[in-house]
């Protein structure tokens, strides 16, 4: 039996699956190349920027910092008194209003006087009588003396039906009317002396070695939240309340216009240091984890990413502890379209004070955006 080993014609040609596949990897190389240099194309139109970033810069400049005591007072009096009578009387006639500014001595209120005045002008015959005599050698010392003192008694008697102002002040609201009987002890109307206005307040024990008389103060109240009323400490007390473990202070507050009043409740700000150092706006700051930096810009407008340690906050602006010196351009708005080592255009200059402002502003803006969301909401739920 014999074998033909000649191949025959059909075993000669190459399966037809095979070069499917073989087409497909040609395929897939092919459009992957093509892709690869469409990528490379389109990324780097994308890495020449076509025209520099517009930014808003501020200028790095020392701002003066405070370093505070928070605490919470109550306005009082310089001087404060309740106006009573010493005597059983009837009231007859009140010469002050309610409000009125008055002087030490000013006559607040009269009481009926009559019996009072006529035993005065007797008592001053009787004394103008023995005095003549006495001069003459008519009449003696003793006698002159004793009319003398009973002038003196009928007088004191007549000025207690004299209520006058024992120190200038503000009269409060009066208690009383024309023709009202008041006894000892009534009382007929109030007196404040407002100007300087005393501020009192507590401060924690642990900050006892900080405080010191002249210290001074800043303090507001919501009956004027855009205004800031400055003083110092005068006074701190001996002793520290044991339950609260806080020692009281006291301070004066010029108050020309009158516009603080006892019972005031204010906040106060002790200033412990003040001192000046380098700031930027709060909006300059960028972080990333424990570390902090900004954008400076250059007088070619080149960008450049500093790291910088910062040290305390003001509304507005945060010191500068390291890692910038005076005078550097900072970028303020505009970082996200900017990076380190790109090409800006500066399109605003603002100075840390209008950078503050418009923060500002716009915290002010967005909390009464808040405030018609919440109450738009509450209507349409209701």
């Amino acid at each position: 039996m014999s074998f033909d080993a000649t191949p025959t014609k059909s075993s000669s040609k190459t399966p037809i699956w095979i070069k499917i596949v073989l087409f497909l990897v040609v395929i897939a190389l092919l459009g992957g190349t093509g892709f690869m240099l469409v990528m490379k194309i389109k990324f780097a139109d994308f890495a020449i920027p076509q025209t520099p970033a517009n930014v808003v810069v501020t200028k790095t400049v020392p701002v003066l910092f405070e370093e505070t005591i928070d605490a919470i007072g109550t306005a009082q009096s310089n001087e404060s008194a309740d106006i009573t009578s010493t005597v059983t009387e009837t009231i007859k006639s009140i010469n002050v209003t309610e409000g009125q500014f008055v002087e030490t001595g000013t006559v607040i209120v009269e009481l009926s006087d009559e019996e009072e005045l006529a035993t005065l002008n007797e008592a001053t015959r009787s004394y103008m009588r023995y005095n003549a005599l006495t001069k003459k050698n008519l009449g003696s010392a003793a006698d002159r003396d004793v009319a003398l003192a009973k002038m003196e008694v009928a007088k004191a008697q007549l000025n207690e039906r004299r209520i006058t102002a024992p120190f200038n002040g503000v009269i409060g609201i009066r208690e009383v009317s024309i023709g009202d009987l008041v006894t000892p002890g009534t009382i007929i109307t109030t007196i404040d002396d407002v100007d300087p206005i005393k501020l009192d307040f507590s401060v924690p024990e642990s900050y006892i070695s900080s405080l010191s008389n002249g210290m001074k103060i800043k303090a507001r109240t919501e009956a004027y939240p855009d205004k800031v009323f400055e003083g110092e400490i005068y006074t701190i007390d001996s002793r520290v309340d044991p339950d609260t473990r806080s020692i009281r202070v006291r301070a004066t507050v010029a108050n020309p216009n009158g516009e603080l009043r006892p019972g005031l409740l204010m906040k106060v700000l002790i200033i412990r240091r003040a001192f000046e150092a380098l700031a930027v706006p709060e909006e300059a700051i960028q972080s990333a984890g424990d570390r902090m930096s900004v954008y400076v810009v250059d007088a070619e407008g080149q960008v450049s990413s500093k790291a910088v340690v910062t040290g305390l906050r003001e509304p507005g602006y945060v010191e500068i502890i390291s890692g910038l010196t005076q005078g550097d351009s900072v970028i303020i708005e505009g970082q996200m379209k900017t990076g380190d080592g790109a090409s800006v255009k500066i399109v605003e200059e603002r100075t840390i004070e209008q950078a503050q402002s418009a923060a500002l502003d716009y915290s002010i803006k967005r909390k009464k955006d808040a405030i018609t969301d919440q109450t738009d909401a509450k209507e349409t739920a209701e």
